[in-house]
């Protein structure tokens, strides 16, 4: 079934300012590990020293609520190599639940083919966090804003992998939004044998920060 939320683009060359892909060339638009990195141009990754991950990654190809077809046996070893990464960056992760995170990190993956690239609703997939410290200004209506909206896009495959890292005190056009800094995605990631996917989650999962020097600390 064809989705119509747009939540990524895949780009059909790496010549946009603000993304960056690997491998170097892309042969198709469902090509197997397709590593895909978009950030916001000027922002000061530097200023951001904390972050916090909510232990769950979601499903964003089914309504919320609705009954999810993801693979999830390899959530714990995905959510692990995300926070190995960004402390290998030079970040510290926090409890946002006692202390308000820098940056707050967002999982999510799809279940289904032919995902396309609209805007989802955020609120329903992410509102039930007990992170959300103080009054960021998120509600029933939030949505996310991409700053390098908008981008050529295409059909992403069933098990693909979005990491978005969302900056609360960075003020979007719409106060109720979710201003998303830098995300990556990893086409497919989630299908094939364990060892393949094990496979992945530690190669792919790495070049998507290795491909973003900027978020690191020196």
């Amino acid at each position: 079934m064809l989705r119509n939320y747009v939540l990524w683009g895949a780009l059909l060359g790496c010549s946009l300012v603000g993304a960056a892909c690997y491998p170097g060339e892309i042969d198709s638009a469902a090509q197997t590990d397709l590593v895909i990195t978009f950030h916001q141009e000027g922002f000061d990754f530097q200023s951001n020293l904390t972050f916090d991950m909510p232990d769950t990654i979601v499903d964003v190809s089914v309504d919320s609520g609705g009954n999810s077809l993801l693979n999830y046996s390899h959530q714990d070893e995905i959510l692990a190599k995300i926070q190995l990464s960004l402390e290998d960056m030079g970040y510290s992760r926090v409890d946002a639940t006692l202390v308000r995170p820098d940056v707050v990190v967002l999982v999510s993956a799809i279940g289904v083919e032919n995902y396309i690239y609209y805007s989802y609703p955020w609120w329903p997939y992410w509102g039930w966090w007990g992170g959300w410290y103080g009054p960021w200004g998120y509600g029933t209506n939030s949505t996310y804003y991409y700053p390098w909206y908008p981008v050529y896009t295409t059909n992403f495959t069933s098990g693909s992998l979005f990491i978005t890292m969302v900056d609360p005190d960075v003020p979007a056009p719409d106060s109720a939004q979710a201003n998303a800094i830098w995300s990556g995605v990893i086409n497919g990631m989630l299908e094939g044998t364990d060892n393949e996917i094990l496979a992945r989650i530690n190669n792919n999962i790495g070049q998507a920060f290795q491909q973003s020097p900027y978020l690191a600390h020196p």
